[in-house]
């Protein structure tokens, strides 16, 4: 399974990455402005019901399961799959410059979400059972940091093998981590369901536009291009 090389990625033209960059940044600030609306009592009130209706009726081990999920992307223990995964892609592509390009595909989209909790400052829901489940939660609640650390990690593996035969199973996967995620955080309680939407929605815009700055910019910084065939070589062949 290798991993899609830099200089084999298609450089996008000006018009066309200002065009994306520009919509994920836009994307991005909907997201904000539409956490300062769910913030409000209406939104909160309604969605505030459905987390306790749900809690009120868990299952054990879908419990078990969403407990799992909220211990493997906690902070630490994602910050340690990260690196566990730069080194898997390290011994896949032995080219530090793919690590780089993974690497800022998952801590730029997972750190910027912690910037957009800051700015929202939406606080979690209690619900009943919720503080007992997952005790002394991060306070602020949108976007998840779990569900947009699954999503970064998922496609940022997509991204690197893109080329790869397994491409579709990492698709496939990537899709079911994120929704799995998000599902289980709505499930403890510890997020309403607009977080997780919004997660979904400021990740991909996000890893959009992370994407796009590295696709449109990497080339020139790094000067990955592959050399020209030496001119003596040319001359060689044709003789």
């Amino acid at each position: 399974m290798q991993p899609t090389r830099a200089e084999n990625l298609r450089r996008p033209s000006g018009r066309r990455f200002v065009t994306v960059f520009g919509v994920s940044i836009l994307i991005i600030v909907g997201v904000i402005a539409f956490g300062f609306i769910a913030r409000g009592s209406g939104y909160t009130t309604a969605e505030t019901h459905l987390v306790r209706a749900i809690a009120n009726s868990r299952i054990a081990s879908l419990v078990d399961v969403s407990l799992a999920f909220n211990w493997l992307f906690s902070p630490p223990i994602a910050a340690v799959i990260g690196v566990l995964s730069a080194v898997g892609v390290y011994l896949a592509s032995r080219k530090w410059l793919t690590v780089l390009h993974f690497v800022l595909l998952v801590m730029g989209t997972w750190l910027g979400s912690e910037v957009v909790k800051l700015i929202v400052h939406r606080t979690r829901p209690v619900a009943s059972l919720a503080d007992t489940l997952v005790p002394n939660p991060d306070p602020d609640s949108y976007p998840s940091g779990h569900v947009c650390f699954a999503f970064a990690l998922g496609f940022a593996f997509f991204v690197i093998f893109a080329r790869s035969r397994a491409r579709a199973v990492i698709a496939v996967g990537a899709v079911l981590l994120v929704l799995v995620t998000a599902a289980t955080r709505v499930y403890l309680g510890v997020h309403f369901p607009t977080d997780a939407v919004a997660s979904l929605v400021y990740s991909a815009a996000a890893f959009t536009a992370i994407e796009a700055l590295w696709r449109r910019y990497s080339v020139a910084i790094f000067r990955t291009e592959r050399p020209a065939e030496p001119a003596r070589r040319q001359s060689h062949s044709r003789a």
